[in-house]
């Protein structure tokens, strides 16, 4: 039978197309799994990150410091650790709409008073490298690590530590409130290879009913303030007008000690003299204001008592 040529030509041409698609899925599947075997061997670890290689899931004892390094593809993965400082903020206010949110919302806690109170949280915390296999061993990930047991640690400890407290004294006592739960977290921190670096206490977030309340409280208390310094001012000035009437006493028991020294009325009487201006009232009743018939010619007071020989104006007035 004679052979068609064109037949012939053209399967051969569809062939040679087939073998070709063939040879291009071929080496574009080997191109991929070069891909693969290139770029799956190599990773980086970052500073201030450590690694550890898992071999079918199974984690090495060796800790991969930063760097360049190989693993196996498909067989090898690598599970990254933090060491460096890291933060968990618990400080986004309930419904609070206006404010950019955390990650969490701020604790919330009951005091000793029973009063709800919403405590706004920011930890510093960071895990030592020798620790970092153990981590994953015990509880996975970082990010489990974190979620599943420092968390809670921190939830606990805010909770316990403003039981322990007043509502209205959590304020007040702000500094010894964050002394305890440091103390409470770092404890629970270190049994769980973490490593407390800060706590920062943000804010405390009442009930809008007892921020009134607080509020009241704090009107009373300046008004009372107030009123206290006013009766001190009052007291103070009634303290100086008795040391005044005081000082006065005292300077007229001396003037009248010191008359007294210098011979009584008769004293008083020569001053009198001594200051008159040799006038005589036209209008005097009853007794006279001074009884010249006590100064005798020479215008001396005559008593018997009397040591003063003080001269008068009396001549000055007789002729």
């Amino acid at each position: 039978m004679p052979r068609n040529n064109d037949g012939d030509l053209y399967e051969d041409s569809t062939v040679h197309q087939v073998k070709m698609v063939i040879f291009g899925i071929i080496a574009f599947v080997c191109l991929v799994v070069f891909l693969i075997i290139v770029f799956g061997s190599i990773y980086t670890i970052d500073a201030g990150d450590r690694g550890i290689i898992l071999t079918f899931g199974k984690a090495s004892t060796e800790i991969i410091q930063p760097g360049f390094h190989l693993k196996i593809p498909i067989a090898q993965s690598v599970v990254v650790y933090s060491v460096r400082t890291q933060t968990i903020k618990f400080d986004n206010p309930a419904n609070a709409q206006s404010v950019t949110p955390s990650e969490y919302d701020a604790l919330s806690g009951a005091s000793r008073d029973l009063q709800n109170v919403q405590v706004a949280v920011i930890i510093n915390y960071n895990i030592n490298e020798k620790d970092v296999l153990d981590i994953y061993q015990k509880y996975g990930d970082s990010q489990l690590y974190q979620t599943n047991i420092l968390e809670p640690i921190i939830r606990n400890a805010i909770k316990a530590t403003t039981a322990h407290y007043d509502a209205v004294d959590l304020v007040d006592n702000r500094s010894e409130v964050v002394a305890e739960a440091t103390a409470q977290i770092a404890k629970d921190f270190a049994d769980k290879n973490a490593v407390l670096d800060n706590l920062n206490i943000v804010n405390f977030l009442y009930s809008p009913e007892y921020t009134k309340q607080i509020e009241a409280k704090v009107v009373a208390q300046q008004q009372a303030l107030t009123e206290k310094n006013k009766l001190e001012a009052v007291k103070y000035q009634a303290e100086q007008r008795v040391a005044q009437a005081q000082g006065e006493s005292d300077a007229i028991r001396a003037q009248i000690s010191a008359i007294a020294a210098q011979g009584g009325s008769n004293y008083l009487t020569m001053l009198w003299i001594q200051k008159w201006n040799g006038a005589v009232s036209i209008v005097n009743g009853g007794n006279p204001i001074v009884d010249l018939r006590g100064i005798n010619a020479a215008g001396y007071v005559a008593t018997s008592n009397s040591i003063s020989s003080a001269p008068t104006a009396l001549s000055n007035i007789t002729g």
